[in-house]
């Protein structure tokens, strides 16, 4: 491979995990609507006992997730 496959490589390896950690935080920011819906009218027939795991989890997954996906997929630096 030349060199620059490796950049594109990379580049697109980068992109990929850019639009995953999104779709982590717009997930979860997702789950915290419906969570605080359900919880406050129950709304779209759902109990308030699964709002609260709604929104227990949306907040993990907005707030925890994208976190230690970014750490965990960070770039070492040369040496």
């Amino acid at each position: 491979m030349t060199p620059m496959d490796d950049k594109a490589r990379a580049e697109m390896q980068a992109q990929y995990r850019f639009l995953v950690i999104n779709l982590c935080r717009i997930t979860g920011a997702i789950m915290l609507v419906v969570g605080l819906a359900a919880i406050a009218r129950e709304a779209f027939g759902i109990p308030k006992a699964a709002g609260y795991l709604l929104f227990a989890v949306g907040m993990l997954n907005f707030l925890l997730v994208p976190v230690f996906l970014s750490k965990r997929w960070k770039s070492k630096p040369d040496q």
